[in-house]
């Protein structure tokens, strides 16, 4: 009997059927289980490979798989591992991960089918996860199978780089569990680029793979391939924004947000930073949204503005819906708003003459209809979202509190945006409206702050600007305002 007639009929046999196969054959040589054999095809066999191949999770049959006879070999595979010598040898778990038998691989693993090996609240977040599994591995009640985390198949790939493949976070996570190398590289393609699992999680776009790789202290600026890109820099051309997102929860000094690759502009010299990449994108691709995704986080996390002026240019066309992409990723961080609204005032600056209107042809245009860009506003209205003063939405009806609060506030920041966020819905509250009025011009074209709110109101004690600083400040608390305690006050007990 040739061995693939063989196999074919051990794999017929029942688990007290195949222990007595197993152990004859062991009695007659020694070294069987070990053994690979030859098969017509040219391709060699072992028993636990044999067993792995045809293996199916029985959570998964379906009626064709149960015509076919696929069945579930997990007893059979742990006796061969009972009996091997080494359990490293055919790289079980591997070849488990590369034929998707992620169930197999977790069992192979010591993954717990239920929670009885620890009992706390149920994890929430993948850190949370990962600390878990940690637990659970190295505790003396686990029963552990000894797999060398760090072997390579015969194609080279390590554990951890089949599990990122995987796409499967509980897989992943049971690899990290053991403390593979996580900077060891992998061969991944023809094209023979070693892939460190950091870059490899940013092609596949899996934001749970970067972030728990980063936990385990993963390279998070290291140059990949020879275009030299930083994993930030390889997400942002390759327009990977989960990857990128979860990236950018990190330090950004580990990042390296303004290093540039070897993609070469014009001058055949300076590379591209992420976020020119991505500019690079957005003057190209049909799919405008997630390039501007992108370049919205970037600018977020502090990343300065393209060094091109054609660049810079292309984003101060598309600066609303820019700004529109920054209000929707940073309204659940809160810490971000404040410094992205300080660079956006800083006037000459690249990110200023990005966001707010310019003197180009366009900007006369909007001059002369009366219609300034939204831009302007919707800076202010970060701030006013993040803080929400204790105020009612009618701004001619305050409440004490909500004056006390103004009264005692100090950052300028904070009563620019307030002044800004009533200054709209009373010009928004008008039948008839001045489309020209300076004062909107001015907040539209970002040359004006809290300091020339309170000059402009002083000069224009008529104007709505003053009505406004009025009912944010009852006169009695501007009265008792100290003028020497804030040189730059012009709001007097006159206004």
């Amino acid at each position: 009997m040739d061995f693939s007639a063989e196999i074919n009929e051990m794999l017929t046999l029942n688990i007290d059927g195949f222990k007595k196969y197993v152990q004859k054959k062991v009695a007659e040589n020694k070294n069987f289980l070990e053994q690979v054999f030859w098969l017509a095809d040219g391709s060699q066999i072992s028993v636990l490979k044999a067993l792995i191949q045809n293996h199916h999770d029985p959570l998964k049959a379906t009626e064709s798989d149960t015509q076919v006879k696929k069945v579930d070999f997990t007893p059979m595979i742990d006796h061969v591992l009972s009996l091997s010598t080494d359990i490293n040898t055919g790289e079980p778990v591997h070849q488990a991960i590369a034929e998707g038998q992620t169930q197999l691989a977790l069992h192979l693993l010591q993954v717990a089918s239920d929670d009885e090996q620890i009992q706390e609240s149920e994890p929430k977040t993948v850190y949370q996860l990962l600390s878990r599994a940690k637990f659970i591995f190295t505790s003396p009640r686990t029963k552990k199978y000894a797999f060398d985390v760090n072997k390579r198949d015969l194609k080279g790939r390590t554990l951890l780089s089949l599990a990122i493949d995987s796409k499967n976070t509980e897989l992943l996570i049971a690899v990290l569990a053991r403390g593979p190398n996580v900077h060891a590289p992998t061969l991944r393609t023809s094209l023979d680029i070693p892939f460190q699992p950091i870059h490899q999680a940013v092609v596949i776009d899996s934001a749970d793979a970067v972030r728990l790789l980063a936990a385990e202290g993963g390279q998070l600026a290291n140059p990949f391939g020879n275009l030299k890109d930083t994993p930030v820099i390889l997400a942002a051309r390759l327009r990977k924004l989960n990857a990128l997102e979860a990236l950018l929860e990190n330090p950004v000094e580990q990042l390296f947000l303004e290093a540039e690759n070897n993609h070469f502009g014009e001058d055949k010299v300076t590379g591209h930073t992420a976020i020119e990449e991505l500019c690079v994108s957005l003057s190209e691709s049909n799919e405008k949204t997630e390039a501007l995704k992108g370049i919205a986080m970037l600018l977020s996390r502090g990343a300065e503005p393209p060094r091109n002026e054609t660049m810079r240019v292309l984003l101060s066309r598309y600066r609303v819906e820019l700004l529109l992409e920054v209000e929707r990723y940073i309204e659940d961080k809160p810490d971000l708003v404040d410094d992205f609204v300080n660079r956006c005032h800083l006037r000459e600056s690249a990110l200023h003459n990005i966001v707010y209107a310019d003197h180009s042809w366009g900007s006369s245009i909007r001059h002369l209809l009366g219609v300034p860009s939204e831009a302007g506003f919707i800076v202010e209205r970060l701030i006013s979202n993040k803080h929400k003063l204790n105020i009612e939405k009618d701004i001619s009806s305050l409440t004490t509190t909500a004056k006390q609060n103004l009264a005692s506030e100090k950052d300028e920041l904070k009563l620019y945006a307030e002044f800004v966020r009533r200054y709209v819905q009373a010009y928004d509250s008008q039948i008839f409206t001045n489309r020209w009025s300076t004062m909107r011009w001015l907040i539209a074209e970002g040359n004006c702050d809290w300091k020339t709110v309170k000059e402009y109101s002083k000069s224009h004690p008529t104007s709505r600007s003053r009505l406004i600083l009025n009912e944010m400040f009852s006169a009695r608390q501007i009265v008792h305002e100290s003028l020497e305690t804030s040189p730059d006050s012009t709001v007097n007990a006159n206004m």
